[in-house]
């Protein structure tokens, strides 16, 4: 019996992940928190959201649903974790959820930062509100007006 509802919770966490899938977490010890990845370890399963098939060679998996949007609000204690940013390969936070979203067919990925959360300052405060703004403007973009 107990295995029968952790099969139906996986498919109905496997579900959830519609059209949009918006994902808001902080970033602890420059990675997700362990409760994130272990939704992602249930619901990205083999001949179920992805296929493995060794004849594919060096890249045996592929991602079995595709068209998917992900969105990423994380927020940080300290900064530079974008792009160019003087801390850009110490976050494994955003790339991490973007290669894993792959396997949930995701296809476009976006990730808002907001960070100085541990300095409590003016630039948190800033930091803050260009987040909130960056996800106005995402929302006008992806809602097409």
């Amino acid at each position: 019996m107990l295995n029968n509802s952790l099969a139906s919770m996986k498919a109905r966490l496997i579900g959830a992940a519609r059209a949009t899938v918006l994902i808001s977490s902080p970033m602890y010890n420059y990675g997700m928190p362990a409760v994130l990845k272990a939704w992602f370890d249930q619901v990205i399963r083999v001949n179920k959201t992805f296929s493995f098939d060794l004849a594919r060679g060096d890249f045996p998996l592929e991602p079995m649903m595709s068209g998917k949007t992900l969105v990423l609000i994380s927020s940080s204690g300290e900064f530079g974790f974008e792009i160019g940013g003087i801390r850009e390969k110490m976050n494994h936070l955003g790339p991490h959820i973007e290669v894993l979203g792959k396997y949930l067919g995701v296809e476009a990925f976006y990730e808002i930062q907001s960070e100085y959360q541990e300095f409590d300052d003016a630039r948190h405060e800033k930091s803050l509100k260009d987040a909130l703004a960056a996800i106005e403007a995402l929302v006008q973009q992806l809602s097409g007006d």
